[in-house]
This record gives C-alpha cells, sequence and structure tokens, in this order.
C-alpha cells in the first residue's frame, strides 16, 4: 500500500513497538506523516485524526445517540455473565441491541456497576468496528461473544509442489474479549504422508512474536503451541503467523481444517504447482453435531499456467465446526508420460 502512495514510502512501515502503541491507545498525537498518508489510503473517507481518536467516557442519556452504545456494554456484560454458555450460532442479541447503529462512532458510558474489564472489551469493540467498518447488526454478534477469544480471521494458505510436497502457512488474526490475557494457543497439523516429518516455524509478519513449543508427535501428526509475545491483553486484537512444511499429497488430494474457536471469518487458498488441470472439486461443512453440507458452491477456482488455483471462503463458524475441500487434478507429467506411450 505504501508503494501506491508514494514510491519512496517503501520499507517505511512502524515497528513492531509503534504498532503496539498504535493499537492500545497509548499514542499521544498522531504518528508520522508519511505513516498518516498511508493509513488515510488505507481506510478512504477516514483521516488520521478520526482513525486515532479515542473512544471516551460520557453519561447515556435515554434517547440520545449513545444509547445504543450503551446497551452494547449490557450486551457484553450480558455475554460475560455466562462465558462458557451453550451459544447455538453466531446470533445478535434482542433487537434493542441490534438497534445501535447511530451510537457506535459515539462514547461508552463507564458504569460503576459494569466490572472494568467488560467496560474496556465494550470500548475496544466500539474502536474495532470503527476501523473495520463493521456494521451494528456484526457488532452485536461480536458482542454476545464477551468472554470468548474470537478469531476475526483465519487464512489458510497450501502451496504444493510437483512432487507433492507443501507449505501450509497460517495466518490467525485474534480478538481477545476475555478476561484473561493470551499467551499461548494449541494447535495441529496432520497429513496423510510426512516422508521427511513435520517441521513447524513461526513468522515475524504477524503483530506478535511466536515461539513454537512441540507438545506430541506421530508420523502423521503433530500438536504444538503457539507462545505468544507480547500477550494479546483483554480487548486488544494479535496477529500470528507460522507455516508448516513436510506434508506429502501422493493420491488422495483433501485439506480438512478443524475450527477450535468462534471464527468470524476463514479464508483457504490452494495453489498446486505443475499438475495441468482441474478435473473435479468439491467442499463440504461440517456441523457441530457431525452433520454435513455442501459449500462446493463458495468455491472458486482457476489455472495459472500449469498450475491450479483452489480458494474457498466461509462466515461465521463455530467451535467444532470444520471444512473440506477436495480435487482432483491431471497431474501433467503422468499425462505425459501416458501419451508417450501411446506414441511409441
Amino acid at each position: 500500500m505504501a508503494c501506491t502512495v508514494d514510491q519512496e514510502l517503501q520499507g517505511t512501515a512502524p515497528s513492531r513497538g509503534q504498532l503496539h502503541r498504535w493499537l492500545g491507545g497509548e499514542l499521544k498525537g498522531l504518528p508520522y506523516p508519511d505513516h498518516c498518508r498511508v493509513l488515510e489510503a488505507m481506510f478512504p473517507g477516514w483521516t488520521a485524526e478520526a482513525l486515532f481518536e479515542v473512544v471516551a467516557d460520557v453519561p447515556r442519556a435515554n434517547g440520545s445517540e449513545h444509547a445504543g452504545v450503551a446497551q452494547l456494554v449490557r450486551a457484553v456484560e450480558e455475554a460475560f455473565s455466562a462465558p462458557d454458555a451453550h451459544r447455538a450460532a453466531w446470533s445478535t442479541q434482542p433487537a434493542s441491541i441490534a438497534r445501535m447503529a447511530t451510537g457506535l462512532d459515539g462514547a461508552i458510558r463507564s458504569d460503576n456497576d459494569i466490572p472494568d474489564a467488560m467496560h474496556t472489551i465494550a470500548k475496544k469493540l466500539v474502536a474495532l468496528a470503527r476501523v473495520l467498518r463493521i456494521d451494528a447488526q456484526e457488532t452485536a454478534r461480536l458482542a454476545s461473544l464477551a468472554g470468548q477469544v474470537v478469531e476475526l480471521e483465519m487464512h489458510v494458505s497450501i502451496d504444493i509442489q510437483r512432487d507433492g510436497l507443501s507449505t501450509v502457512c497460517y495466518r490467525h488474526e485474534l480478538f481477545n474479549m476475555s478476561e484473561q490475557p493470551i499467551t499461548r494457543i494449541a494447535r495441529e497439523v496432520w497429513f496423510e504422508h510426512t516422508p521427511n516429518g513435520i517441521h513447524i516455524s513461526p513468522s515475524d509478519s504477524g503483530t506478535r512474536k511466536v515461539i513454537i513449543q512441540r507438545i506430541h508427535d506421530t508420523p502423521g501428526l503433530s500438536k504444538f503451541a503457539c507462545q505468544i509475545s507480547p500477550p494479546i491483553r483483554p480487548g486488544e486484537t494479535g496477529t500470528i503467523q507460522y507455516e508448516c512444511k513436510g506434508g506429502q499429497f501422493v493420491s488422495d488430494h483433501y485439506w480438512r481444517q478443524g475450527l477450535p474457536r468462534y471464527t468470524r471469518h476463514v479464508t483457504i487458498t490452494l495453489r498446486h504447482n505443475e499438475v495441468g488441470r482441474l478435473l473435479d472439486y468439491s467442499a463440504t461443512e461440517e456441523q457441530v453435531n457431525g452433520s454435513e453440507q455442501s459449500i462446493s458452491e463458495d468455491l472458486i477456482w482457476d489455472n495459472d499456467g500449469d498450475d491450479v488455483i483452489v480458494t474457498l471462503t466461509r462466515d461465521y463458524l463455530r467451535p467444532g465446526q470444520s471444512v473440506t475441500v477436495r480435487w482432483d487434478v491431471e497431474h501433467l507429467e503422468r499425462q505425459r508420460t501416458k501419451e508417450s506411450l501411446n506414441v511409441d
């Protein structure tokens, strides 16, 4: 994005420490002018002043434009009262909370009977809605999940070489709506074939540093944890990235992705290199009760030369759900060998 504003801005991204100060509301004044230019290009219609405006505490008056925001605080309070309660799906609270469309750019009332953690999360939720341009309906959905760690976005990028060996890159954008800091998240990855074992390494591209802690390994399965620094505090968002190498796709071409937490948006991007044409594909979504439904209509595909590219996106998933992508390719090298034998 910086290059589209000015070629001379390439390589002038803020440091990790600066970024934490931005996200934590610890910045006095505004960032450097060049950073402001890039931010305003990233968020058309928003000035740097508006993006860094602090959501203040003001009293609520019945019927005022801030009444909806105060209802949001109450929604967070109600969700906190039963954080482990079963929630059938992503859903809004009662209609009165969904009618807070006019209040999200205002301020959150500071009530003495609302614990600080709840108030902080509601406050951060309003700021997040502003930056991500989340409408009132979706903000209410998020408010109903207070007490949980919510995955705003999970991106899984799978790159498969001609011999089937792969690199799988994960990117998790987490919103901590719980009362405790996130210092560690447990993960696991499974491959049917792993000729040289599974190798997992962190990436520095996220907003947090990650150390990989291996917990349990078998020839095809690795259970591990991402230790996060600095922790993602209550009300904060944080992005972590890591990659897994060593899995090999031989004959059964599929990827099953489980969802360990409430996930607002998941994207699976697959690139199978040097295989020719895509012959067939399908995608399914598994519900918590074990039933499955076809979601093949949400899958898009394309060819880039002899490479096959497949992308699947899904929204509003619950813990315990999974999505599976299956595909069949021509295997260009095998096809050429067959054609050569026929000619001979």
